[in-house]
Parts: structure tokens; C-alpha cells; sequence
């Protein structure tokens, strides 16, 4: 079982060809395009949902190679912003047919039997996406750049879209990845909490995006603090691009605005403390008067400050 790091975002339709064009422009390694079927399962109560597992068949059909299949566990792990770390483990199968045999025992949880759950999984949702990938070299890291366009199905045919970006760290280090970010911010790309199983179930659900009130870091460490900042910051942003909410947007960046004034002045020893700070004092000028969500939530500066405290925060996780 490997440890999945990765960042992701929504992009807009009108991005896609330039930042493709960009992709195309970097030291590549391997690049390949190829369309990805998948079936996420789960039990009638959703017992894998509620301990924060996943079990996928993917059909992968590139246009050199005959249709393959792979079965996937992922568990959630956790998400910063859209900084995704989870444990994913593969396995190849012969076709679609779902087959857990071929998991280890310990890739669950413990009180989980496998072959007691095999007979009682049922397909729940699809995804069903055309992944353009490209394998760069970047600093001393291989990045994973996919850029996935499709679309997330329920079995009565309900759909919502997919299009995002993908950067995985293959071999290397985290900060490579952050930096590698911030160079493509200049894009109308928006960092982004949700994985596609999350979305297909809230859409199986019919449930809506949730959004936090209100916010205290009253003696938090700072490692603490800004992590439950950002998830705040996150949800809430997320929630007011969904919903058209402007007055909760602004309410979320004036809170973020005010607690990040207090961390930032309390902080000492951070190498990178003065360009962090720049940063901050150039998104604060620009809250001030929003007038519309998405032209800021996709903004490179929004992207650039969450980047750059995602960054502090890997760096006091090696400390």
C-alpha cells in the first residue's frame, strides 16, 4: 500500500487549452491519454463510507493497449485545502467483475471479513473520464500532472460534471509539489477538498454542501490552527460557489482576513515568513471588495496564499 499526496483543483472550461498548452511546454517525461470506467462499491448501509474507506473497479482503455481492469482501496486519509494524503492500494484483475480475493487481509479493517463483504457490496456510483496525463520532471520530484473531464453517474442517470486537475508527487518532496503549483495559479484553476467518491456519494445521497459558522482558535498550536483555518476557508468557499452565497463568502474571508493577521504576527523562525507575509497583505487588500465568488476563488492570488500555507504547514510536519 502506497501513501498518496497530491494536490487538486476544479479548473473552467476556457482553461483547458492553455494550461494543456503550458503542460506541454514542461520536461516530460511520459505523457498518454486514455479513458478511465469506474464502479465504486459499498455495502447497502455504506460501511465503507462510514469508516472512511473505498473499493473501485477501473477499466483503463488506452488507444495502444487492450481495455485493462484494477481494483482499488483507498482510505480518506485527510485533505488540506486541496492537499489530498491518503494509503491506496492496486491490484490488478482479469476483468470488471468485482473480486476481493486478490486484496491482502489487513487492507481493511481489522473487524472487517473479506469474504463476508464481498457478498454484500453493490455498485453505488460511476465515474467515467478521459485522463490526459503527463509525467514531468521538476526540481529533484516526478510529478503526475492528470487532467480528468467526464462525469460522475447515479444509477437513476443523475449526473454532475468532472473537470479537474490531479498533480501527484511521484518520487521526490512535497515542497517541489507546492512550487510546481504555484507556478500554474496563473491559471483560472481552484484548489478543491472534494474527491470524486465524496461527490458520488453526496449525489447518491442528494446531499448538499455544508458550510461552518463560525470559527475559534483560541490555544491552538500554530500546526493546529492553521489546519482548522483552512478547513474552514475550504468548506465555506466551496459551499459559496455552490450555492451563489456571497454573504458567506464574504463573512468566510473577513474571519480568515482577521486570524490570519494574528498568526502571521506571532510567528517566528519560518524561513519564508517574509514572502508568506507579502502574499497575505496583497490577498487582504483584494477581500475588501469582492463583488463575485468565482472571479476570486479562482484568482492566482487566493490559490497563491492557501499554497503558500499549505507550504508552511508540510514544513512543521518535518520539524
Amino acid at each position: 500500500m502506497s501513501n498518496e499526496i497530491e494536490l487538486k483543483f476544479e479548473i473552467e472550461q476556457a482553461t483547458i487549452k492553455p494550461i494543456s498548452q503550458f503542460f506541454e511546454s514542461l520536461m516530460i517525461l511520459q505523457h498518454d491519454t486514455y479513458h478511465l470506467e469506474n464502479t465504486y462499491y459499498d455495502t447497502p448501509d455504506n460501511y465503507l463510507k462510514s469508516h472512511h474507506s473505498s473499493i473501485r473497479v477501473r477499466g483503463i482503455q488506452t488507444h495502444s493497449q487492450t481495455k485493462q481492469y484494477e481494483i482499488t482501496v483507498k482510505s480518506s486519509g485527510h485533505a488540506i485545502a486541496g492537499l489530498h494524503q491518503r494509503l491506496e492500494y492496486n491490484a490488478n484483475l482479469p476483468n470488471k467483475t468485482l473480486d476481493l480475493s486478490v486484496l491482502p487481509q489487513d487492507i481493511l479493517p481489522k473487524t472487517v471479513d473479506l469474504d463476508s463483504l464481498a457478498k454484500q457490496l453493490q455498485a453505488q456510483f460511476t465515474t467515467n473520464f478521459t485522463r490526459r496525463m503527463w509525467l514531468v520532471a521538476f526540481n529533484q520530484s516526478k510529478i503526475e500532472i492528470a487532467l480528468d473531464c467526464g462525469s460522475i453517474t447515479i444509477p437513476n442517470g443523475h449526473q454532475i460534471p468532472i473537470q479537474e486537475i490531479e498533480l501527484e508527487l511521484k518520487t521526490g518532496n512535497s515542497i517541489d509539489l507546492i512550487t510546481f503549483a504555484l507556478q500554474i495559479s496563473q491559471f483560472r484553476i481552484h484548489l478543491f477538498s472534494q474527491s470524486k467518491a465524496a461527490r458520488g456519494y453526496r449525489l447518491l445521497k442528494r446531499q448538499s454542501i455544508g458550510n461552518m459558522n463560525t470559527i475559534s482558535l483560541d490555544h491552538l498550536q500554530l500546526k493546529s490552527a492553521l489546519t482548522k483555518l483552512l478547513k474552514f476557508w475550504q468548506t465555506n468557499e466551496e459551499y459559496a460557489l455552490t450555492n451563489h452565497d456571497l454573504i458567506i463568502y464574504q463573512y468566510t474571508l473577513s474571519q480568515v482576513n482577521a486570524h490570519l493577521t494574528k498568526i502571521l504576527s506571532s510567528i517566528e523562525g519560518v524561513e519564508t515568513k517574509q514572502e508568506l507575509k507579502r502574499i497575505f497583505n496583497q490577498w487582504s487588500l483584494q477581500v475588501l471588495s469582492i463583488k463575485d465568488i468565482g472571479l476570486f476563488a479562482y484568482s492566482e492570488i487566493n490559490n497563491q496564499l492557501k499554497l503558500w500555507l499549505i507550504r508552511l504547514l508540510l514544513t512543521l510536519s518535518d520539524q
